[in-house]
């Protein structure tokens, strides 16, 4: 792998080097629940199950339980990287680092989208949940993907009891957690502007001592005082303009793809 060649060090280290100093969050019994699949969030839940069972998981529930790890517990691309490697039968250290990296920011790219935890959108029918999550089978697909909705009457019914049968929810504002993660990253970057060029963006020192920029979230994007930039400033150069329209393509591509959801998990019984 080119990449891995290029940056030896990158399963344990940021490619984008001043990120080392992003401050996560040390919860264990989060990082926990995580692994085990008892957030108290299906989708994140069935998928981590899922993993520990087959050791493969679907590439976009792969999104989504890592943008949860990231995005809203708070917690570092390293510890998700390293379970990865550890319940994958297939994982490849390049692969696995990189995909990482760049779920936790600090990659050669950003992941330029977050994925709900509990819409449900890459699970339409529901068919996922139930096979991994039994306890939740009986549950009415429009409240499959968050019970917490659900009326009592609905949850007795399909014998759920929350905090007891499904755990309740590692955290229940994901807005206000997403916010300290951004914050935290804001804050990061606001110590290190001189890896910041005049567009917002990230630089990347390579080996060979040449400087570059790479993608920044337009989120994350800083001037040169260390205030946020505003939202619609142009690219400063053709390279950024050119970017920015590959990952609009992209992003469509991806959006089609995914609207039809995911066809087709492996079950148990279909693992050899």
């Amino acid at each position: 792998c080119t990449e891995l060649a290029t940056f030896p060090d990158m399963p344990d280290f940021p490619i984008r080097r001043h990120y080392v100093a992003h401050a996560w969050s040390a919860d264990a019994e989060a990082l926990a629940r995580w692994k085990t699949g008892t957030t108290g969030y299906p989708m994140v839940d069935a998928g981590m199950r899922s993993l520990y069972a087959t050791g493969w998981i679907h590439q976009s529930v792969r999104m989504i339980v890592a943008s949860f790890l990231v995005e809203y517990l708070g917690i570092s691309w390293y510890e998700g990287a390293r379970w990865f490697h550890e319940t994958l039968v297939d994982a490849d250290v390049a692969i696995n680092s990189m995909m990482w990296q760049n779920a936790g920011r600090c990659g050669i790219d950003q992941w330029n989208f977050v994925m709900s935890p509990e819409n449900g959108s890459q699970d339409r029918s529901g068919a996922f949940c139930r096979t991994w999550l039994p306890e939740l089978r009986a549950l009415p697909t429009k409240y499959l993907h968050s019970p917490w909705r659900a009326p009592a009457a609905v949850l007795e019914a399909a014998g759920v009891v929350l905090g007891d049968t499904y755990p309740e929810r590692v955290i229940s504002d994901l807005a206000a957690a997403r916010g300290q993660t951004v914050k935290a990253l804001l804050e990061m970057r606001a110590s290190a502007l001189d890896k910041n060029d005049a567009g917002g963006y990230d630089l990347v020192v390579l080996p060979g001592g040449e400087t570059t920029r790479v993608f920044t979230k337009q989120e994350f994007r800083l001037d040169t005082s260390g205030a946020r930039k505003e939202c619609g400033t142009p690219a400063t150069s053709d390279i950024g303009r050119g970017r920015a329209r590959h990952r609009k393509n992209e992003a469509s591509t991806r959006s089609s793809k995914q609207s039809q959801g995911i066809k087709a998990y492996f079950t148990p019984q279909q693992v050899s």
